[in-house]
């Protein structure tokens, strides 16, 4: 297993299993959030608290994965049960199932930033907030 492989799982583990503390191992500190954001661990780690609080059951699964060196390129796939508030959005006990693209960096055995994000229009559309387009 390369090193971007065992640290991408050990940051799935973390969001699968709620174990937030395995983060600290494989994210580094000045891990740099560039789609969302943010910078660092711990806005990391509330931001999977959050879509844990909303999705108990919230699981990644990795599709592809492609490493290169220090850069890696992934696409998984993120289910659940909607059963809490998201981002406003009260709960609606809906179960989703949506597509991620991650591109990032790894070093020293740590990731160190990250690009992409998940399907957002799927997962509006499959909680009902937003209508699926119609063929016209």
């Amino acid at each position: 297993m390369s090193d971007a492989e065992e640290v991408l799982a050990g940051i799935y583990e973390a969001v699968n299993t709620g174990n937030l503390a395995l983060l600290d191992k494989y994210v580094a500190p000045g891990y740099a959030e560039h789609s969302e954001g943010f910078q660092g661990v711990e806005p990391f780690k509330q931001q999977i608290t959050a879509f844990r609080a909303a999705f108990a059951d919230l699981h990644v699964t990795v599709d592809d994965l492609l490493t290169d060196g220090d850069r890696f390129a992934s696409r998984t796939t993120i289910t659940g049960t909607h059963i809490g508030d998201l981002m406003g959005m009260p709960a609606t006990g809906k179960r989703i199932s949506i597509q991620a693209v991650d591109i990032g960096r790894i070093d020293h055995g740590q990731a160190q930033e990250r690009w992409g994000g998940l399907d957002m229009y799927a997962l509006l559309t499959q909680l009902g907030v937003i209508p699926a387009s119609q063929p016209g």
